[in-house]
């Protein structure tokens, strides 16, 4: 240990860094304040991707939040943040303050990784917000050019939009991943692909990829790659499947889902603690939630519960958040969100969730908290 002129006893600053590490985000805020050094230390690249790193390593140790991003009567698109607690073996939520006031009435979710939130802002632009430091950064969409030299920014006609938000970890930069989807043959649709980089500021038309028709939700990040759901139609049935895009390679792949029912089903995919999860929703009011344990490894699909629903909930099922005993389950049902438990098959309507307001075209991600900056 070292030692001041003044006598008193000083850590080293690998223990100090260490300490950081697995301190709650509130308290590094405030030692931000403490001195320089800590200061310096706290607002490093090197501190910032060492926290994550410790994060994601450490699910069970990380305090995981609720981003709601909806429309409000009479106030526009707002966006509200939650502590999600998991206490005496139950799962809660606590309301924080918002870093952005007001949306635009066109905001939605793209997507959240490492504590950073991507949204689209208006018609024209997108946002990265880091709801913990409340810092943000606005950066211009991407325009694709037809052959007509018509800009398509949004779904044009015949032309569908998706989006994804990931880390390219070989690179350290933050990726937007925006996907034209046009109608081909067959129900299959021909999809040309735009990347934005975080830090060469600039998007970029990689090689593309056929595929099924893919639902409204955004990629979900798990391992390096984003996942998007995928359904292929033709005369006897239909099928679905993961696509995915791994940022680093700009490669696609598929990744086959576990075993479902015949009849009508829609798939919706998430991330919880690190791990992919799917749902399965059948047209006779369940739905089943599986998880992969080993990512990659298709035989480690495992079923964690058959959710049933109220015969008058005919919404789509969203896993946001299992606990780690896969006892509850935080789910968006429909605009709603909502506690499932399954010991009990008991739903909980998250109280204090619109604090009065009337929440419509609600979305939701859950996120931690990182001292990422959303500039790079």
């Amino acid at each position: 240990m070292e030692q001041t002129c003044e006598g008193s006893t000083i850590l080293p600053q690998e223990i100090i860094f260490e300490i950081f590490l697995r301190l709650p985000m509130k308290s590094l805020l405030k030692f931000r304040c403490v001195s320089k050094s800590w200061f310096f230390l706290l607002s490093s690249p090197l501190f910032s991707k060492t926290h994550v790193d410790f994060c994601l390593k450490n699910p069970n140790l990380t305090g995981y939040r609720l981003a709601v991003v909806a429309s409000v009567y009479g106030s526009g698109r707002k966006c509200n943040f939650y502590n999600l607690g998991f206490e005496n073996s139950c799962l809660s939520l606590a309301r924080n303050s918002c870093p952005v006031k007001s949306l635009a009435i066109s905001a939605r979710i793209l997507g959240s990784c490492n504590g950073l939130i991507c949204l689209t802002s208006d018609s024209f632009t997108l946002m990265l917000l880091n709801p913990c430091t409340g810092k943000f950064n606005v950066f211009p969409d991407s325009m694709l050019r037809s052959n007509g030299g018509v800009g398509v920014g949004g779904s044009g006609v015949g032309c569908f939009i998706r989006y994804g938000f990931g880390y390219d970890a070989s690179f350290e930069d933050y990726k937007v991943v925006k996907i034209f989807s046009f109608p081909h043959i067959e129900g299959r649709y021909e999809n040309m692909v735009n990347v934005y980089s975080l830090k060469a500021k600039s998007w970029k038309m990689i090689e593309g990829f056929n595929s099924g028709s893919f639902n409204g939700k955004a990629g979900v990040f798990v391992n390096g790659a984003l996942h998007w759901e995928a359904c292929h139609s033709h005369c006897s049935g239909s099928f679905w499947e993961i696509v995915t895009l791994d940022l680093a390679a700009e490669s696609y792949g598929k990744i086959a889902l576990p075993s479902y029912e015949d009849g009508g089903v829609y798939w919706t995919l998430s991330v919880s603690r690190g791990y992919l999860v799917g749902c399965c929703n059948y047209e006779k009011n369940k739905a089943d939630v599986w998880v992969m344990k080993e990512y990659g490894v298709e035989e480690s699909w495992t079923k964690l519960v058959t959710i049933l629903l109220p015969v008058d909930r005919r919404a789509y099922i969203l896993p946001l958040f299992v606990a780690e005993n896969c006892d509850e389950f935080l789910l968006q049902l429909g605009e709603e969100l909502a506690l499932y438990n399954s010991r009990d098959g008991s739903y909980k309507r998250l109280d204090g969730y619109s604090s009065g307001d009337y929440f419509r075209q609600a979305q939701a991600t859950t996120y931690f908290e990182s001292l990422v900056s959303p500039h790079m």
